[in-house]
């Protein structure tokens, strides 16, 4: 679906999703193609995932990477914990979670395109890890139980939703009372005037969908 020359306003949240699939289904089919937003290892070392264990993994695992920053160093997870990352991807914050709660845990991830999620559920069996379920879906309608995880942990994944207090009100529903969401996005200090947020391009790097500060806190 072509909607890039379209302006915002004239963009239907059905056509987002649908430019969102197809864009991040290309960042996992081609990510050495060139997009508007940073993609691959050196972005995440630049966000601090650690040289010495990327290094390990295969390139698979990075070379997909996108998104607003490092969430690892805030997620704080404890063994045995019940985990979804919103929009995984290939599955690179999937890797560091299940090792986190490890074998007694149990790691979920959603995304939106089917090519992440082939790319992650290869990953995951490339570096043996086991308790991770990954699915295709979006994030205003998660296909999860009520009340079924500890923590919902996502990276970017607000800013390239339509709706973001439907978002919001997906992972309230599948936290289980006393749980927890982390998360990393791009907000802003003030709204930003029309002829810099223009069409899906903007949208796709995080700065068509984002919201100031104060608002986002309030979905």
């Amino acid at each position: 679906m072509k909607v890039s020359k379209k302006s915002l306003d004239e963009i239907t949240p059905e056509e987002i999703k649908e430019a969102v699939k197809e864009k991040y289904g290309q960042v996992a089919k081609e990510p050495t193609a060139t997009f508007n937003f940073p993609v691959g290892k050196a972005f995440a070392l630049k966000v601090g995932y650690p040289k010495a264990i990327l290094d390990k993994l295969p390139q698979s695992m990075y070379e997909s990477f996108t998104g607003a920053n490092n969430p690892q160093p805030f997620v704080e997870l404890k063994e045995g914990e019940v985990v979804l990352d919103l929009g995984c991807g290939a599955g690179l914050d999937l890797y560091f979670y299940a090792k986190a709660v490890g074998s007694k845990g149990k790691v979920y991830g959603l995304d939106i395109s089917e090519e992440m999620v082939n790319k992650a559920i290869s990953n995951m069996s490339k570096t043996g890890t086991k308790h991770v379920e990954i699915k295709r879906g979006l994030s205003d309608a998660i296909p999860l139980h009520n009340n079924s995880m500890d923590i919902v942990a996502s990276n970017g994944i607000y800013n390239l939703s339509p709706d973001k207090e439907a978002v919001m009100k997906e992972v309230l529903r599948v936290l289980k009372p006393g749980g927890r969401t982390v998360f990393c996005e791009i907000v802003l200090k003030e709204p930003l005037p029309d002829e810099i947020r223009m069409d899906m391009n903007d949208w796709f790097r995080c700065i068509g969908g984002a919201l100031p500060e104060v608002d986002f806190f309030h979905l």
